[in-house]
């Protein structure tokens, strides 16, 4: 076994220096390691020592067993049962053909099965072996597997390549893996083949519907392959934590069914126990007495359903509706066994963070609140408040309250599992800055950017001293926080961050992978805002070139892009082009989403714009209307891009003169942006200067006022009594006084707009304020202050100044008037 030893040591080695910038080191001992000087010791009772020192204990067997193995076997067995530690693993590398187990190695099997329940790992492979370990080690690390992942058919833990999916047994003798992975293989050629048939004949819908049946098979699939992996993996993982776990023997046969590759008989084997336990359950119910065995026989029920909801789900043969429905049945039925036999509380713990994490997983979201809130009082019983165990259970209702959209309760749980991570695991930690990150994402959502920005760095810098740069969890950050400086419009740090994860997504995914086309829009979409136009454009059809490659033509994410580019041919005027683009966009959404989708509805609302701007009204209204009524019935009356169409469309009624439809509209739209955005975003302010403007338009000048009050309050809260948008709302809310004839209140407030002028020294305002005034004294027939106004004002401007002159001929007017 020196292969697997050598290979073994060399993964330790990589795995410590991974550790070691979490603070976590792992040392590996071999018998290598000792010093072969002679002392009074027999070199076994050395070597037993350290065992009793280690925290984790591994035994790797083939066709024998040896005496002195089995005796170090039996001391750290012994040591765990004294002090729980070191945890004692035992790998069992298959035999191949001709090749027969020792006597020795057959007794200290049954020895281990028989009499200690024990169940060990088999493996096949340098690769499962490797597996195996990690799996071991993340349940050492943290009672959890979250850092250990499938990407592309690769078991990973941070980054760092454990095992290739088709070396693992479990996977590459499964039946379904087998044939996903043959047809994914065969269709690349299939596809590249139908491409070639549409360059010659490019203008052929036949070949394009065949080119794209191709694509969407080979997209979809590939995702289906993914989760089914993720499936396999999910159940490996189960199997590990029972690893050194006391197991019946029928759990030890579906377990090697399982790790054969063979998960339809796993599952026939696991349906005798599911009827079982209904069996054990009611007569523990019925029982006058309850011994020690009928409570075993409880426990062991609840350990078979639980290995049940793993398998159940690896089996593709049963459709996934079947599947959920009878994992929810077995998990449900696991929780009140437990609670009824009194279960081990940390292992019940386990299984309420499995359900709820299903539940979730499956949109069960009000029974997963229910479960997790559970967990969340069980966690505080065992571990106490202040744990990480703990912690996790409060963020795991956090992230459920935000797939709700429930962003207040949201902060409220992930604020709680930062403040235990901050306690328990410092601020410098992974966990710690998964909490960051969480509250970060749940503040964009609210459209508290600074808040939302202080925890993205947190999250960010705390990735990139532990992980680096080169990651995805680094990667990530850096497209939050551009996407999150691009809302506030800070577009060139915004296109810095997006950059940066470009450069890492390019390297570990490559140029021709649709999420780096994702970054590639998002770059487009700054440079757009820039006003880069050239810039952005490359970088769309960037995106749109691997897009279609990669997804083909008629895809939501191409569809996106088409949708973007529109965007950037209306902002520079070319509203033909821009027409064209939202055209293919909308013919690809209406195909694969559907028209009663929120995607179609937008596509809809921006073939609205570019009619719009081309002074076709009555088209620009007809398809802003159909994106409403969608958008109404899809994400209901409250949400900003109902909003937004509403606005659109009191702008059509705006300037055909239908005050009081463009007035409905524009209340729409603002009554949804103050409950989402706040009375302090922009877009607030822009409708209550036009909600303002039209009254005034209709001569309803008392509701003018009201709005025009508004933009007082606004600049005051954002901008201060200094500035010089306060001065214009002053201003306008004395013109609206004026209006209704109160000239001492538009005397008022004109002069605040003045004297602010005259704090930030702004010759020109200070000039147009004081002919305003000169126009409300002459209304009240003070003639005298009139011209000394517009005396003050002609001697604040060169004479060829348009206020100057305006003031200039009021005056003569005065004048004459006062001769």
């Amino acid at each position: 076994m020196d292969y697997d030893r050598m290979a073994f040591g060399n993964l330790v080695r990589r795995l410590d220096n991974m550790y070691e910038k979490r603070g976590i080191r792992i040392k590996l001992f071999e018998w290598e390691d000792y010093d072969s000087a002679y002392n009074d010791k027999r070199k076994q009772d050395e070597y037993n020592d350290y065992v009793r020192q280690s925290d984790i204990f591994l035994a790797l067997f083939h066709k024998k067993a040896g005496e002195f193995t089995v005796e170090e076997f039996n001391i750290a067995s012994e040591e765990f049962k004294e002090k729980a530690s070191p945890k004692v693993y035992t790998y069992c590398k298959d035999l191949k053909t001709g090749e027969e187990e020792t006597p020795e190695l057959k007794d200290f099997k049954k020895q281990l099965f028989d009499e200690m329940g024990h169940f060990w790992c088999r493996y096949d492979n340098r690769e499962s072996l490797q597996f195996q370990f990690v799996m071991q080690l993340q349940l050492v690390e943290s009672n959890q597997m979250t850092d250990m992942k499938v990407e592309d058919g690769n078991v990973t833990i941070n980054g760092l390549p454990i095992a290739s999916m088709g070396k693992l047994k479990f996977a590459s003798r499964n039946e379904e893996f087998i044939k996903m992975n043959e047809e994914l293989a065969s269709l690349p050629p299939k596809i590249e083949k139908a491409r070639l048939r549409l360059e010659k004949f490019p203008d052929d819908e036949d070949l394009q519907d065949d080119l794209q049946t191709k694509l969407n098979r080979y997209n979809q699939l590939k995702k289906d392959f993914n989760e089914y992996q993720q499936i396999l993996f999910d159940t490996a993982k189960r199997i590990a934590q029972l690893q050194g776990e006391r197991i019946t023997e029928r759990m030890r046969r579906a377990m090697d069914a399982f790790n054969d590759g063979k998960v339809r008989e796993a599952n026939i084997i696991l349906d005798e126990a599911e009827a079982d336990a209904r069996r054990n359950l009611e007569d523990y119910k019925q029982s006058k007495e309850i011994t020690d065995l009928k409570r075993q026989a409880v426990i062991n029920s609840i350990e078979e359903l639980l290995l049940k909801t793993s398998t159940i789900m690896a089996d593709a043969s049963i459709p996934i509706e079947e599947r959920i429905e009878s994992t929810e049945n077995l998990y449900a039925q696991a929780d009140e066994m437990s609670k009824v036999a009194e279960y081990d509380k940390n292992k019940f713990a386990q299984i309420l963070l499995d359900y709820g994490d299903f539940l979730k997983k499956y949109a069960r979201y009000s029974q997963a609140e229910d479960i997790y809130k559970r967990l969340i009082v069980l966690s505080e019983e065992i571990y106490g408040e202040i744990h990480s165990d703990t912690a996790i259970a409060y963020n795991n209702v956090g992230c459920l309250y935000d797939d709700m959209g429930k962003y207040t309760d949201a902060l409220k749980y992930h604020f709680r599992a930062q403040e235990i991570r901050e306690e328990v695991l410092g601020k410098a930690d992974l966990q710690t800055a998964t909490s960051y990150n969480n509250i970060g994402l749940i503040y964009n959502q609210m459209v508290d950017y600074p808040k939302a920005m202080e925890y993205f760095r947190k999250a960010l810098d705390i990735y990139e001293r532990i992980l680096g740069a080169e990651n995805d969890y680094t990667s990530t950050a850096y497209n939050n926080i551009g996407c999150l400086l691009e809302d506030m419009g800070e577009y060139s740090k915004a296109l810095e961050y997006h950059l940066k994860a470009l450069v890492v997504d390019e390297k570990i995914l490559g140029i021709n992978h649709p999420e780096t086309a994702k970054l590639y829009n998002n770059i487009g979409i700054v440079y757009h805002d820039m006003g880069d136009y050239q810039k952005a454009l490359d970088y769309y059809n960037k995106a749109i070139n691997v897009d279609k490659e990669a997804l083909g033509i008629n895809h939501p994410e191409t569809a996106k892009v088409y949708n973007n580019i529109g965007c950037l041919y209306d902002d520079i005027g070319e509203y033909q082009k821009g027409l064209d683009n939202h055209l293919l966009a909308l013919k690809i959404r209406e195909k694969v989403l559907g028209k009663d989708h929120p995607h179609t509805a937008q596509s809809y609302h921006n073939i609205g714009v570019p009619y719009d701007l081309m002074g076709d009204h009555q088209k620009a209204l007809h398809y802003y209307l159909k994106a409403l009524e969608i958008q109404e019935r899809t994400l209901g009356k409250e949400h900003l891009e109902t909003a937004k169409t509403n606005y659109c469309i009191g702008g059509i009624y705006d300037s055909q003169g239908d005050y009081h439809k463009a007035l409905e509209h524009y209340k729409k739209a603002l009554d949804i942006q103050e409950k989402v955005l706040g009375k302090d975003h922009p877009d607030v302010l822009k409708s209550y200067n036009l909600i303002g403007t039209i009254y005034r338009e209709i001569e309803d000048y008392h509701n003018a006022l009201i709005y025009r009050q508004k933009e007082i309050d606004y600049h005051l809260r954002n901008s201060g009594n200094n500035s010089i948008k306060t001065a214009i709302a002053y201003n306008n809310v004395g013109a609206q006084y004026r209006d209704l004839t109160l000239y001492e209140k538009a005397i008022e407030y004109i002069s605040k707009a003045y004297e602010i002028a005259v704090k930030i020294e702004d010759t020109t305002a200070k000039a147009s304020y004081l002919n305003r005034l000169g126009r409300v004294y002459a209304l009240m027939g003070n003639l005298e202050m009139a011209r000394n106004k517009f005396k003050e004002a002609i001697d604040l401007l060169p004479e060829d100044h348009p206020e100057a002159v305006d003031s200039q001929n009021r005056l003569k007017e005065i004048q004459t008037k006062l001769h």
